[in-house]
């Protein structure tokens, strides 16, 4: 492999290790693929790493924002969620509400 096809590489390493750094969350709970109880609240618990531009996590449920959290790592309750499938979503977001770009989703249903 010459230098010319090498540099490119190492500049995208470069990059993502950089984007990276930028911000991180992890939803441990519910589990992507987890069933919850349609009765029932759900409770979502996270961790985030706001990174340099991020101020607050916004919550999603099927792409509608259902809450603003200030607190970067702890237990956000949802209202019961209707019987079926649920896509929700935390994203880094400014102080004027912006996305960063970092964000973590899990898929769950409720029965």
């Amino acid at each position: 492999m010459n230098i010319k096809m090498l540099a490119p590489l190492l500049l995208t390493l470069v990059w993502s290790q950089a984007y990276a750094a930028d911000g991180s969350i992890t939803i441990s709970s519910p589990a992507n693929g987890a069933m919850v109880s349609a009765k029932d609240k759900v409770p979502v618990t996270y961790a985030a790493t706001l990174g340099p531009n991020g101020d607050h996590l916004h919550l999603y449920v099927d792409g509608k924002r259902v809450d603003v959290l200030r607190q970067i790592k702890g237990t956000a309750e949802l209202d019961p969620l209707s019987v079926g499938k649920h896509h929700v979503c935390l994203t880094v977001n400014t102080s004027s509400h912006a996305p960063t770009g970092v964000e973590s989703c899990v898929d769950i249903a409720a029965q």
